[in-house]
């Protein structure tokens, strides 16, 4: 059987064109910190990923009862391997880092359930992220009716059921947000995301910028990902490609209630460019 704990000379050359959805969502993040970070030791963190896929590996061999096997990972990767939340002051961009949260065994609820559903896959489970009232916790299904609810940073688990004879339309239930599964591009998506407005919040602009261009490189030239380049090419002394940006996101959006923001940042740059001739 292949072996695929991404050791190998060929899988650790993540710094190739390869389409970023050939690789598991995890490896995508870590090969996406490459484009904003030169530095970054990928070889050191895949080697630190690979030795968590051994000891999953033993436990997937020891408990054919996948109730069993997740508690023991559960358990190995809170009290064993250490992983938690952090409330130490570390700026939010690095404890978003799948590569800081595995070299650390700390960061936010997107980066340790990350790593925590590439392991429960790992064991064969049926895992994913999940958004539940915009919170990010791990779902492990069972079944259609029944599953787990894991929250990332302190490993609590809750198990439910859906009762067979349950009516969707009951009052209560009107106003409850449904949790939605994350899975595959989507998690690098959210990943992305997150990390562009931490780096816009450290005022690190070319950081943000790397992770703008890969998401468009993922959903093409979307108006609010150009307005968001725009915003960044500007902090970065890019007038004339930051007025283009902001002029397609006007055009695509026009109803957009930051418009009149949006126009404002233009006749500045028009002004500038002015000023500069």
């Amino acid at each position: 059987m292949k072996n695929d704990i991404w050791l190998d000379e060929k899988d650790l050359s993540l710094d190739d064109n390869s389409d970023a959805f050939s690789y598991p969502p995890l490896i995508s993040c870590i090969k996406a910190e490459q484009n904003w970070d030169a530095q970054a030791d990928t070889n050191e963190t895949l080697c630190q990923l690979a030795e968590l896929e051994f000891a999953v590996d033993e436990i997937r061999q020891k408990h054919a009862n996948k109730d069993q096997r997740l508690d023991e990972i559960l358990d190995a990767f809170y009290t064993l391997w250490l992983f938690s939340g952090s409330s130490q002051d570390v700026p939010e961009y690095k404890l978003n880092s799948v590569c800081y949260a595995l070299s650390m065994r700390s960061g936010t609820n997107t980066a340790l359930g990350l790593i925590l559903v590439h392991l429960l896959e790992r064991a064969q489970l049926n895992a994913s992220l999940a958004l539940s009232q915009g919170e990010i916790i791990v779902h492990v299904a069972c079944s259609d009716e029944e599953g787990y609810v894991v929250e990332p940073s302190s490993g609590h688990q809750t198990w439910y059921v859906i009762p067979e004879n349950e009516d969707k339309d009951k009052d209560q239930d009107k106003d409850q947000e449904p949790m939605e599964l994350i899975f595959n591009e989507e998690s690098l998506k959210l990943y992305l995301s997150q990390q562009k407005w931490a780096f816009i919040a450290a005022e690190k602009f070319g950081h943000a910028l790397s992770c703008v261009e890969q998401l468009m490189d993922i959903l093409g030239d979307d108006p609010y990902e150009r307005r968001d380049r725009g915003y960044l090419l500007n902090q970065l002394n890019c007038p004339k490609m930051a007025k283009d940006d902001l002029q397609f996101f006007i055009d695509e959006c026009p109803d957009d209630p930051t418009i009149e923001v949006i126009q404002h940042q233009i006749k500045e740059l028009a002004d500038h460019n002015n000023i500069l001739h």
